[in-house]
């Protein structure tokens, strides 16, 4: 049952005075031996990660990523960066990313790739209306996905071509108002590929209409294991109601990203390499935020690391590629807020945490009233931050089946005063989450 509120929340607070921020957080721990590290680049600590380790093969920002580790997993580290003393070469984000170097591979030629699940037999499913997605196709597909049936693949592939070619036409920056039929348009924030939950938020707010106008703003996939599912009706959605359905790009509707929490996993097993494609066709053309009456700007991650950029600078950024890991297309797929200000490096060790003031200071110079974000959990799915200035909203609840969250959607109208609803998880097949990622196949997950 969705409730409905206007709770501001608590803004967390900012950590001691004189207190040296713990760059590894808790999410890696010192393990008891030391030696001397082999190829002459002094002593090496042991550590362990809690929640995962992503690896990366060189110490340099400009290191590639080749995986994630999972729980009590071993990497070396030089000293400086377990002591924190050389920043640009740590990161120690919420899925644990350190600057490492494997003392084993990730994984061998002869080991699966994906989970060893049998894929959902295709069956006669929905047709489109000579090409065109109807209501009638919508409701149906929902049902048919619902009793983990998968679409057939002609169906599925009509939709992602018209779905590309609609988004190659977008901006980079999509300018919206609310249609005059419609008394709001409704937010919601991460996903990640929980399809049952995106039931229960069509069954509690209506599918996307005319008068029922959404924005889903990025990481659609993901981690759930209904990643396909998903993204396949928000794509729909959006095929069919073009300017009613807004799709923003997140930090997971990316190669990388996808290639280890287990989009591209799930996609292969259920369908081709064709197909995921196709899919990554349109995650490169999804346009990276929306400006809602002139005055609200809905943004997956955050704020640019620099002063000087404002919203015209976001218009301009080539989005059809890959995104960097330094730049303002990484800091508005990555970046977070906090409660103190400033500007800091991420505990994600991608982007940056910005204050009240950063805030503050883009909204001015943008000509906006408020910022829309999403990327973190929040217990009750929301959260009210920066003095009113920036709203968090998460739509996945009890996230990967463990936090224990609720999930949330934002309605805003004209006055963007925002009216939020939350909801709990909904009950899903027995699939746990992850069970086509990397880590899965080598039994971390």
């Amino acid at each position: 049952m969705a409730t409905f509120g206007s709770d501001p929340g608590t803004p967390r607070p900012p950590p001691p005075a004189g207190r040296r921020r713990n760059t590894m957080g808790p999410w890696v721990r010192e393990a008891d031996d030391e030696e001397e590290d082999p190829e002459g680049g002094g002593r090496l600590r042991r550590v362990a990660g809690k929640r995962g380790v992503l690896v990366r093969q060189q110490r340099s920002l400009e290191s590639t990523l080749v995986g994630e580790l999972a729980r009590g997993a071993i990497v070396e580290l030089a000293t400086d960066a377990v002591e924190g003393a050389a920043r640009v070469r740590i990161s120690a984000p919420l899925e644990g990313w350190v600057t490492a170097r494997l003392l084993e591979p990730l994984s061998s030629p002869e080991e699966p790739i994906i989970a060893p699940l049998s894929p959902p037999t295709e069956v006669d499913g929905p047709e489109l209306d000579d090409g065109r997605v109807t209501d009638t196709y919508i409701k149906q597909s929902l049902e048919h996905l619902k009793q983990q049936k998968l679409l057939k693949r002609d169906v599925v592939v009509s939709i992602l071509t018209q779905a590309k070619d609609l988004l190659e036409k977008e901006a980079t920056v999509v300018d919206l108002e609310t249609p005059t039929d419609a008394p709001h348009v409704t937010v919601c924030g991460d996903v990640h590929g929980q399809f049952y939950d995106l039931l229960t938020i069509f069954e509690a707010n209506g599918l996307p209409s005319q008068t029922n106008p959404y924005i889903f703003n990025g990481d659609f996939v993901d981690r759930g294991s209904f990643s396909f599912e998903v993204a396949i009706t928000l794509l729909a959605c959006k095929v069919q109601h073009p300017n009613c359905v807004h799709l923003n790009r997140g930090n997971h509707e990316t190669r990388t990203m996808a290639r280890f929490y287990g989009f591209d996993g799930e996609v292969r097993h259920k369908y081709d390499d064709d197909v995921l494609e196709m899919f990554h066709a349109c995650f490169v053309r999804l346009p990276l935020c929306c400006v809602l009456h002139k005055r609200c700007l809905v943004v997956h991650g955050g704020l640019p690391s620099e002063d000087q950029s404002t919203l015209k600078d976001i218009r301009k950024i080539e989005r059809r590629c890959e995104p960097p890991e330094l730049g303002l297309f990484c800091d508005v797929l990555w970046s977070d807020p906090q409660p103190f200000p400033g500007r800091q490096p991420s505990r994600r060790g991608v982007g940056l945490s910005f204050g009240p003031d950063v805030t503050k200071r883009f909204l001015e110079r943008s000509d906006l009233a408020l910022v829309v974000r999403s990327h973190e959990v929040r217990d009750r799915g929301y959260e009210v931050e920066h003095g009113g200035l920036l709203i968090t909203v998460f739509s996945a609840p009890n996230y990967c089946d463990a936090v224990g969250n609720q999930g949330a959607f934002v309605h805003l109208s004209q006055d963007l005063v925002p009216r939020f609803a939350t909801f709990n998880a909904a009950p899903h097949p027995p699939i746990r989450p992850m069970a086509y990622s990397t880590f899965a196949a080598l039994g971390f997950a």
